[in-house]
């Protein structure tokens, strides 16, 4: 007679370590709403999700505007302009250390090895559109900062500084106007729909662009 052993996925045990990791992250991130030094881990979450971290800075920007709805708008400048600098800092890692950071990139940030490609080609048919589009779409906006990088004889640092200035502020300043002026229905409302709500804008501000180029 025979015994079953039970065999061991290296794969599997690896992917529920990440996530385990990704947990415990997340967890400490949301206890960090209420340190003295909140603002300063906010603008660090915000400036490494732009070019190398895994978890969006609203994880904390939202607590922190709903627990004092007076900073609100005062949160999302300070997300805003981290955001922008990590972006820079994204954008020079693509230009001058893509070969180097590429295997890490691929094997460890999730999102790189699915979307990279995506986001080129985007780039090769409207940079401009892409980067706008950066702000609120699902793939995570790292991916775009370091291809920019990687692509960087279609994209200007101007470009992206400029498209980064305006996506990612809408996306951040539009969240805190709901939080400051709607309160507890609008944290209701974001936790439902913040998905869509993203999508939505995402699509506005490029509607935005091609009427302001169709006037010129």
């Amino acid at each position: 007679m025979t015994s079953k052993v039970d065999s061991v996925n290296p794969a599997k045990e690896t992917i529920d370590q990440s996530k385990g990791l990704l947990r415990r992250w997340y967890n400490s991130i949301l206890e960090s709403c209420n340190s003295p030094i909140a603002t300063v881990i906010l603008g660090i979450v915000s400036f490494t999700e732009s070019c190398c971290f895994i978890i969006p800075p609203e994880v904390m920007q939202l607590p922190m505007s709903y627990a004092n709805r007076k900073k609100a708008f005062y949160y999302a400048f300070i997300t805003t302009v981290t955001s922008v600098l990590g972006a820079i800092a994204g954008y020079y890692m693509g230009a001058y250390l893509w070969e180097e950071i590429q295997p890490l990139a691929f094997s460890y940030i999730p999102g790189f090895a699915k979307h990279f490609d995506h986001v080129g080609e985007l780039y090769k048919e409207n940079a401009v559109s892409a980067l706008f589009l950066a702000a609120f779409t699902p793939i995570p906006f790292k991916v775009f900062t370091v291809a920019a990088g990687v692509y960087s004889t279609k994209i200007s640092i101007t470009i992206l500084i400029a498209t980064s200035i305006v996506g990612r502020g809408a996306r951040y300043f539009i969240l805190s106007a709901l939080v400051y002026f709607l309160g507890d229905k609008a944290q209701n409302w974001i936790e439902k729909h913040f998905k869509t709500f993203t999508i939505v804008v995402g699509a506005l501000v490029i509607l935005l662009v091609l009427f302001l180029k169709l006037r010129h």
